[in-house]
């Protein structure tokens, strides 16, 4: 009866596991018959690869499709889209001549903080082009860009500052933004003030005897603006 006992408990066990064995044999079959047909969801281009898309687009000469390929991407808050679709509406190159919304679209990229945008607008008020001219207008926009580091912009605002152009006439702050383009590098900065400095009057003579010694440089002629920046980058 023990030995019967014994041997019991190994049959259910063989049992089962010739069971489970089945159960891997159907499964095993089943990976080997035809699949479900699966339509898997197109893969999205990122941003980043798309809107270089257009750069060659653009590079090459077919201003249609960058502007096709950019246009959705600004569309979807890509500020360098936006500034590029704005380009392309400014100059009419793959898309119908439209400064108004060329405007808007560098408005919109540069109150995001898009400083390149920011200088393109202010070159849109200061030129006046296909806009009406708004030197103030121009000063902002020079002044956002400036804030944010551009040197082209901190050297115009400084042109605007010395000339009062849209805004107050004020050298010191003329040369404060011509010394801070001057910091980057910025050639017309520093001629600026090559000649800025040496005309402006120095000590009071300490004697009459003195006086004749009391020179400054010739006043320098009117400061011009630097005209780059405008451009795609």
């Amino acid at each position: 009866m023990k030995l019967i006992g014994k041997m019991a408990m190994p049959m259910r066990m063989g049992m089962a596991v010739m069971s489970v064995a089945a159960a891997l044999l159907w499964g095993a079959a089943a990976a080997h018959a035809a699949p479900p047909e699966i339509h898997p969801e197109q893969p999205k281009i990122a941003p980043s690869i798309r809107f270089q898309e257009g750069v060659t687009a653009y590079d090459q000469g077919d201003f249609k499709r960058a502007f096709d390929i950019w246009l959705p991407l600004a569309q979807g808050g890509d500020l360098a889209a936006m500034r590029n679709v704005a380009l392309l509406m400014r100059k009419g190159e793959g898309t119908v001549k439209d400064p108004k919304r060329a405007l808007w679209f560098y408005e919109e990229a540069g109150r995001k903080g898009f400083a390149l945008a920011q200088l393109n607008a202010a070159f849109m008020y200061l030129e006046g082009d296909g806009i009406p001219k708004e030197l103030d207008a121009a000063a902002f926009w020079f002044h956002e860009a400036a804030l944010a580091g551009s040197p082209i912009a901190q050297y115009n605002l400084g042109v605007m500052y010395e000339g009062g152009l849209g805004i107050g006439k004020d050298l010191p702050r003329a040369l404060g933004w011509y010394a801070l383009a001057a910091r980057s590098g910025n050639q017309h900065a520093m001629d600026r003030l090559a000649v800025l400095v040496p005309a402006l009057p120095g000590p009071k003579p300490p004697s009459p005897a003195d006086k004749p010694l009391a020179k400054v440089a010739p006043e320098p002629p009117p400061a011009i603006f630097e005209m780059r920046g405008s451009e795609l980058q």
